[in-house]
């Protein structure tokens, strides 16, 4: 039995919600900007198999995906999907939840770019990955605020 723990906020705070999640609860974003495999994937799967998940990553609730179910805001796809697989491999009850905090939704522009800059201090996003990602976020943005943008999104690799 998993025993879930809700770290719950003060009356009034803006502070966001720590617990603990299922795999089964969480799911990749649809607007992942990683289309190609972490060229680290292997040594982030070897330090998670020998020390355990180190980081918190932050989810909301994409309002396009059924209730329930909980998204990546600003990173996190491949240490889910390093966990998804340490315990489809294993079977070990460590692997299969992942302690994360709960964030409003901030719309899919706001998800997009968090994921980019979240992969920018890396430095491990290919440049196609990277360029149709900037792509897309113009896009968003300019669904987001009615009209087309005039600014000129230089990217630098």
């Amino acid at each position: 039995m998993i025993k879930l723990q809700l770290v719950e906020k003060p009356s009034g705070s803006n502070e966001n919600l720590a617990r603990n999640f299922t795999l089964d609860e969480l799911c990749v974003n649809p607007d992942n900007p990683r289309k190609s495999r972490n060229p680290l994937f292997d040594d982030l799967k070897a330090s998670i198999r020998a020390r355990g998940l180190n980081s918190v990553p932050l989810v909301t609730r994409d309002p396009r995906l059924p209730e329930g179910k909980w998204t990546f805001s600003d990173g996190g796809n491949t240490r889910y999907t390093i966990m998804r697989e340490l315990w489809d491999e294993t079977g070990d009850q460590r692997f299969f939840q992942m302690t994360c905090i709960e964030k409003p939704w901030p719309g899919r522009f706001q998800c997009l770019t968090g994921h980019l800059a979240e992969n920018e201090t890396h430095g491990q996003l290919t440049f196609i990955d990277k360029a149709i990602s900037v792509s897309e976020a113009r896009l968003l943005l300019e669904e987001e605020r009615g009209k087309k943008s005039r600014c000129v999104i230089l990217l630098l690799n």
